[in-house]
């Protein structure tokens, strides 16, 4: 049955409404008695202790004495009669039946929740929730985390969450693969992959390194996404400097120095007076002299303010770090491939693309064909000298292991010191959320012809699966993702 019916959330709860009311209202770990004994017989034959609960299950102890027949008629507790037959067992199992109903009743009040308040972008139909004009049902866990949200303060970065859930199950929607729209998300939970604000999500990789010097590729890239992602502002802001062989980044607010000083100077003759004119005095062998006409000759003026400027030196200017990140593709040192082939051409900027024919669904970690990427296993992405981070469209997914995804398609934004990149990634001050405008206005471009083909791709497959999504879907999805563009900083340069 599918989990994210919302009848198998109510029939859970109609089940057992006793055990219900029981959970819900428990305040820890001491839960209201549900009936006068928790057992409705005990049977004690030879040395087998069998108790038969309320609820109609067995549980029993094999070797028992008289002592352990004794206890469990005193209990009062399905714990106890639990703990005396010694059954870790079942009692783990009973445990866990507990949490998921905690689970669905809090699945349930959430659902409500969401229909409640946000009836135009969500609805139920035959027991399941679905985003309005996507007509695939939503997974359990995506549920939940939209739950989470609205209960959450709506704070500006959590109504870009928000957006950010919306259009990462569009984007899934839009996968030739069921399996992805099914799973995804849930890859993504259990390996804390983060999600950008346009649906995109954030991975890592490793990579071989082609070109010696790579300095101003690491810096560029490292400064222009952490200045984005950590700092909150404008990489239009920064100049990229060379000073004593190391790279420096400076604001444009410290590229100059100004001193304001109190003055009587005449500002046109600088205090002396006057200056030589262009009329020649051959009798005095010099030029006719001019007479200030703002201070009379005098030098002076009534006292005024004066602001002067000059640059300070922070050794050679390389250039303004927007324009050197949207350079990164043209310049020879940066040039890296991958491990295995030796044959990709991977450069920070540049979409690094396989066949989508030539890959293969799989849900093995290892030896599968497509672009490998993980989160915070970094070994299990090859080998090679240099960690990337990269950029990756849903839509683009085309395997889930336990630890290791692959896709036909990533976007390499930065280099990363290979022994720091789980935990750059996993820094909460790094704010992924930053990061994905430009890809966005690339991947909107032309997006009915990808769609298009990447389901072109999967049918000619032996191993094809397709979603069952309507063409109708298709169009609705593709209309809500162009709405981007104008949300998105009409200053985004195209590389």
């Amino acid at each position: 049955m599918n989990k994210s019916s919302l009848e198998f959330f109510k029939s859970l709860l109609d089940r057992d409404k006793a055990v219900l009311d029981m959970l819900v209202e428990s305040t820890g770990p001491s839960l209201e008695k549900q009936y006068d004994k928790p057992y409705s017989n005990i049977k004690f034959v030879n040395d087998v202790l069998t108790v038969i609960l309320n609820d109609g299950s067995i549980i029993s102890k094999h070797p028992a004495t008289i002592d352990h027949f004794n206890l469990a008629r005193g209990a009062e507790w399905e714990e106890e009669l639990f703990a005396i037959c010694s059954s870790s067992e079942g009692l783990q199992e009973k445990r866990k039946i507990e949490e998921e109903v905690r689970r669905n009743a809090a699945l349930a009040e959430g659902v409500k929740t969401l229909l409640d308040h946000c009836d135009d972008e969500f609805e139920e139909r035959d027991g399941a929730l679905y985003m309005i004009g996507i007509d695939r049902s939503m997974p359990q866990l995506l549920i939940e985390e939209f739950i989470m949200l609205i209960d959450a303060p709506m704070t500006n970065e959590n109504a870009e969450r928000w957006e950010g859930l919306k259009r990462f199950w569009m984007w899934c929607c839009l996968n030739p693969r069921a399996e992805v729209a099914d799973e995804l998300f849930r890859f993504l939970k259990d390996n804390s992959f983060r999600i950008t604000k346009q649906g995109f999500f954030v991975a890592l990789r490793n990579v071989v390194t082609l070109h010696g010097g790579a300095e101003l590729v690491h810096f560029v890239s490292n400064s222009y996404n952490k200045v984005k992602a950590v700092w909150k502002k404008s990489p239009d802001k920064y100049e990229v400097f060379l000073q004593n062989g190391d790279y420096k980044l400076v604001h444009e607010d410290d590229l100059f120095e100004e001193e304001t000083l109190t003055t009587t100077t005449c500002p046109e003759c600088l205090g002396e007076g006057g200056w030589e004119g262009d009329d020649w005095n051959e009798e005095n062998d010099s030029y006719e002299w001019v007479e200030c006409p703002n201070c009379e000759g005098a030098g002076d003026v009534d006292e005024y303010t004066e602001t002067r400027t000059w640059s300070i030196n922070h050794g050679q200017n390389i250039g303004n770090l927007t324009q050197l990140y949207l350079d990164l593709p043209n310049r020879a040192e940066n040039r890296f491939t991958d491990d295995w082939t030796k044959t990709f051409d991977i450069r920070v900027g540049v979409p690094v693309k396989m066949p989508m024919e030539e890959c293969n669904w799989s849900t093995q970690d290892c030896a599968a064909a497509g672009l490998h990427f993980t989160a915070d296993q970094i070994h299990y992405v090859g080998c090679g000298d240099q960690s990337m981070l990269v950029l990756i469209n849903p839509m683009k997914v085309v395997g889930i292991g336990q630890h290791k995804g692959r896709c036909y398609e990533y976007l390499p934004i930065m280099t990363v010191p290979r022994n720091e990149a789980t935990s750059i990634l996993h820094d909460l001050d790094f704010d992924t959320m930053q990061l994905d405008d430009s890809y966005a206005i690339q991947e909107l471009d032309n997006l009915a012809e990808k769609v298009k083909e990447g389901f072109a791709a999967e049918a000619k497959k032996y191993n094809f699966n397709f979603p069952t999504i309507n063409p109708q879907t298709v169009e609705n999805i593709i209309s809500s993702l162009e709405d981007m563009k104008q949300v998105i900083d009409g200053r985004v340069v195209i590389v």
